[in-house]
């Protein structure tokens, strides 16, 4: 363990401080936690929605290590398009300039001004703090809510599959595109690491942050879910950068997709048909995976598939 982890163990310096307000179990605190040793003191920090719950609030928390400022719901792109303009005016372009924002704040409401923020080119890092829904406001859909999950606003469950942003964010030629999941934290470490190499940036990083209150999970289930969430094949692991796309964690045996939906209360009332409609969105999203893998590495290494995919 001690092996698997030296890297990360590497950095002692706490940058998440006591003080944060998210609920018991919220993935968010694991994914800040790495987050911020990664990226290092020298770090400008943009949070919104959930985010503002996993950072707390000054003079407490991780606000009173970083500069924070707070965007409104909606406005995550501009607020970090305004604290890169304004690191480069005072001369700081060596700094990092971090947003982690939750999914509504960034892949739905906000999406216009991430778009545009990437397409100005602006030398920032976004981590998508992916909580399948609008947590922050009661539980309700957002568009990266998993098909056939219960919310607030979708009680009998979710009619229409997630939308998958790291592609998005793909075709809006980013340099740097990963996925990841608190279960695997060297993962997270090394991918915000590589995103702090301004070759690398604007950088997106969207990672699965289980949310216990929503998605009805035992708070001491959330790291076990998120693991799940990759073993299953609903959530795999990659990167793009600069041209090569590879998967970075491949389970050698898929889990049951049963196993994943029962530890989650939101998935209750799915039904045999759900579940099949479920195992059809997962092998679609892999077999997709597997063709930018084999496009990007043209052949070398795309032509390894996800072990016994469905």
């Amino acid at each position: 363990m001690q092996k698997k982890y030296e890297e990360l163990f590497q950095v002692q310096e706490e940058y998440m401080l006591p003080g944060g307000r998210s609920c018991i179990g919220c993935g968010g605190g694991i994914l800040t936690r790495i987050a911020f040793k990664a990226v290092g003191p020298k770090t400008i920090l943009s949070s919104g929605s959930c985010g503002t719950n996993t950072t707390g609030m000054f003079p407490i928390g991780a606000m009173s290590t970083f500069p924070v400022p707070v965007s409104i719901l909606g406005a995550c792109g501009a607020a970090l398009a305004g604290a890169e303009m304004a690191v480069r005016v005072a001369g700081h372009e060596d700094a990092n300039v971090l947003g982690i924002v939750g999914d509504g704040d960034c892949t739905d409401i906000g999406f216009k001004s991430v778009s545009g923020l990437f397409e100005r080119r602006h030398k920032v890092i976004v981590i998508v703090q992916d909580n399948q829904g609008y947590a922050a406001t009661g539980g309700q859909r957002s568009g990266t809510t998993p098909l056939k999950a219960w919310t607030r606003s979708t009680p009998e469950g979710k009619n229409r599959p997630p939308k998958y942003m790291p592609l998005i964010m793909m075709a809006h030629d980013a340099p740097y595109v990963a996925t990841c999941s608190v279960a695997y934290p060297e993962d997270i470490y090394a991918k915000v690491k590589k995103a702090t190499d301004k070759e690398n940036q604007p950088a997106y990083i969207h990672c699965i942050t289980p949310c216990p209150t929503n998605w009805k999970n035992h708070p001491s289930m959330s790291v076990e879910v998120a693991r799940q969430a990759v073993t299953c094949g609903m959530w795999p692991l990659w990167e793009y950068e600069r041209g090569t796309f590879r998967r970075t964690v491949v389970p050698e045996k898929l889990t049951p997709l049963e196993d994943y939906l029962k530890i989650q209360g939101r998935f209750a009332h799915v039904t045999e048909d759900d579940i099949e409609e479920m195992r059809a969105y997962i092998k679609d999203l892999n077999e997709t995976i597997d063709r930018f893998a084999y496009a990007y590495t043209k052949g070398s290494k795309g032509e390894r598939k996800l072990a016994g995919a469905v």
